[in-house]
């Protein structure tokens, strides 16, 4: 098997197989899902990859994903790692710890931000506030490896 491209508005049902999900801006930014995705096949990663960026298909409206109910708001629930790279704002981040999509133990949630951007140092800043426990990688290559070893890692124990 070898890795599995989902873009917006592509139907996706949960498989087997892990799942990440590209979390972060999608419009008005470089195609960052892009180089994203060739880092997981790259690395070998046998899984899917979820781009709510419909970046291969410019028919597609930009903006579908993110409709309330849509595309990503039921995909970003189906996948055992969400990646943010560059996060529109921390508290897209802090929301989706807040509706439960990963713990401060188990990590299912990976975080980049570019330190050479001023608005993702603040954000480095406002997230090590609200989750000192959650790290946050420099480059989009560090933040890929960080999911890739989140979904490595042996599932925690609860008890």
């Amino acid at each position: 098997m070898n890795l599995r491209y989902v873009e917006a508005p592509q139907p996706y049902e949960r498989e087997r197989r892990p799942a990440v999900f590209l979390a972060g801006a999608t419009v008005g930014c470089p195609d960052w899902q892009s180089e994203a995705v060739h880092l997981f096949a790259t690395a070998g990663f046998d899984g899917t990859v979820l781009n709510p960026r419909p970046s291969r298909n410019p028919a597609t409206d930009p903006y579908l994903a993110w409709q309330p109910f849509g595309w990503q708001d039921r995909n970003i629930r189906r996948t055992d790692v969400v990646l943010f790279w560059n996060p529109i704002g921390h508290v897209r981040v802090h929301d989706c710890y807040e509706a439960g999509l990963f713990s401060p133990y188990g990590g299912t949630v990976v975080v980049g931000c570019d330190p050479a951007d001023p608005v993702q140092r603040a954000n480095r800043v406002l997230l090590a506030n609200l989750m000192p426990w959650l790290p946050v990688a420099d480059t989009l290559a560090d933040t890929v490896a960080a999911a890739l070893a989140a979904l490595a890692a042996p599932a925690p124990a609860h008890g």
